[in-house]
């Protein structure tokens, strides 16, 4: 009887024990688990226009929702407005009341003092020793490409950021544009030196080429989303790179230099000067009103102007499929002919903008992992092309954009690949979107291969974050000074109302002009000396 009962309590004691441990697991250990799982991180992201035209957030943009799933990390975007100075303000406001996301993405070459200034602020945190911890793709990509990692390390040699890339080479996609079907019916051949171009536009303005019995051509235009007409020179340096300089900064053999100080820029702007008396130049310029002057190149009022491949080359074939209107992208000029031009459009693969962890973040590791999967081989599908069978097809081991991107009825390329992608952001861009989306004509192909043949040897690498915070605030301060002045002159040497050039540098020079200088030489050389 003792032994029955002795059982008979064992097997109770068994029993509950058993049961207590799965109440235990259950209420305790699972929800851990889960927990694991369920990591939310906030992301501050300016939205894109194309993306905007589908969603309110990325959260419901199929890349992200992919990237979550993943990753099985939760992710909370939060957008500023659209307007680039209302997203500035908001950026300044967050960092102000320091209630920042776990993840910021942004231009930091824009932050006051420069990324560095930034990390020493403590807005946001250094990523060396997370970088080869957590994000083993990022970190892969890095050390296969020493030269951008170079370019994405602060002049203290922190990296700050999981950076926005482009993939190498960069083909030129802004450059001067010209009306070919009026080359045609004037009998003349495409402008190659800066005396052949005064003479299609002289031809532009006296010959009647859009055949409509006035003298209301406007031969030469500048279309681009810049403040004011010199912004247009400084990013493609058309025209001037015939003298050999820049309108801004440049270097020659590792010394830096400013164009206006040049003596050939004296030249430069008396060809500008010449252009604008004998009536070359579009008067609208003077406002950059790019609706009027869009309207005007479509209503075939416009021969020539500096634009992109894609939004204004390709936009305008589009728009004018089935009429005579053609356009070809021609080399930038030389002074003579055959010489080789040292520097047109130039961009490199990296300019500041990406994705960095801001102090608030709680959990650096699951942040590291969340941004590192875009560097992963799926995650480079993912974040350029959508989704597979969708948005892309693979054909012989090339990504091709399917139909709903590259023949939406109701959209462009572009936006239509908003749908499924951000376009810009911190992941390496593919040179496929630029092939397939923005060289997708003939005419763009010839543009981007005709705007490549210059060298480019003076061009200045990316050395902005090679400035320490003193030297980054010092130079902000002078250039500030500088391009409001320089800004108003460069108009008015342009429309014969100021020609004093030697009394325009002796102003530069007083505001500190030649400071300047040896701040970008100083940041030059750390930048060559970086290893």
């Amino acid at each position: 009887m003792l032994r029955k009962g002795f059982l008979r309590v064992t097997v109770i004691y068994l029993f509950f024990s058993f049961f207590c441990l799965t109440i235990f697991n259950s209420a305790f250990l699972t929800p851990k688990a889960e927990a694991a799982t369920k990591v939310t991180l906030t992301y501050w992201v300016p939205m894109g226009a194309e993306q905007a035209l589908h969603y309110k957030s990325y959260n419901e943009l199929p890349c992200y929702q992919i990237l979550q799933k993943k990753t099985g990390i939760k992710i909370v975007f939060k957008h500023p407005p659209l307007s680039s100075s209302a997203a500035n303000d908001q950026f300044n406001l967050m960092i102000a009341s320091r209630q920042m996301t776990d993840i910021i993405e942004w231009g930091w070459n824009g932050y006051p003092g420069g990324p560095q200034k930034a990390l020493l602020d403590k807005v946001i945190i250094p990523l060396n020793n997370y970088i080869p911890k957590y994000a083993p793709n990022l970190n892969n990509y890095l050390k296969k490409n020493p030269d951008i990692k170079k370019m994405v390390s602060t002049v203290d040699g922190d990296l700050y950021c999981f950076p926005s890339l482009k993939e190498l080479p960069i083909d030129a996609y802004y450059g001067p544009q010209v009306r070919k079907d009026w080359l045609k019916k004037l009998h003349i051949d495409p402008p190659e030196t800066v005396d052949e171009w005064y003479k299609m536009l002289k031809a532009f303005k006296l010959n009647d080429p859009n055949g409509n019995g006035q003298r209301d051509e406007r031969p030469f235009s500048i279309l681009r989303g810049a403040s004011n007409p010199r912004a247009a020179f400084d990013y493609s340096s058309f025209l001037v790179g015939a003298w050999g300089i820049k309108t801004d900064f440049f270097q020659i053999n590792g010394k830096v230099k400013y164009g206006p100080l040049e003596p050939q820029f004296k030249s430069f702007m008396s060809t500008l000067a010449k252009w604008w008396k004998e009536g070359l130049i579009d008067p609208d310029v003077l406002t950059m009103d790019r609706k009027v002057i869009e309207a005007n190149v479509l209503s075939d009022k416009i021969g020539s102007w500096l634009g992109l491949i894609g939004g204004q080359m390709g936009t305008y074939l589009t728009v004018k499929k089935g009429t005579s209107f053609d356009l070809i992208g021609v080399p930038y000029p030389s002074l003579k002919k055959g010489e080789k031009v040292k520097i047109g459009q130039n961009e490199y693969p990296f300019t500041g903008r990406g994705a960095a962890i801001s102090t608030n973040c709680k959990n650096i590791e699951a942040a590291c992992k969340v941004l590192d999967w875009a560097y992963s081989k799926e995650g480079y599908l993912v974040m350029n092309f959508g989704v597979q069978g969708k948005s892309y097809v693979i054909k012989n081991g090339r990504p091709l954009y399917t139909d709903e991107i590259m023949n939406n009825p109701k959209l462009g390329p572009k936006e239509a690949l908003g749908k499924y992608v951000p376009i810009l952001g911190a992941f390496v861009q593919s040179r496929e979107y630029s092939l397939q989306i923005s060289f997708l004509l003939p005419q763009q192909k010839e543009a981007s291969k005709n705007w490549s043949k210059v060298t480019n040897e003076i061009a200045l690498p990316p050395i902005t974050l090679f400035l320490t915070p003193e030297e980054s605030n010092r130079l902000a301060n002078i250039m500030n000074t500088v391009n409001t002045f320089y800004d108003e002159m460069f108009l008015k040497m342009m429309t014969g109302k100021y020609n004093n050039y030697n009394s325009f540098v002796k102003t530069l020079k007083r505001m500190k002009i030649d400071e300047a200088i040896k701040i970008y030489q100083n940041a030059y050389n750390r930048y060559m000396q970086r290893k």
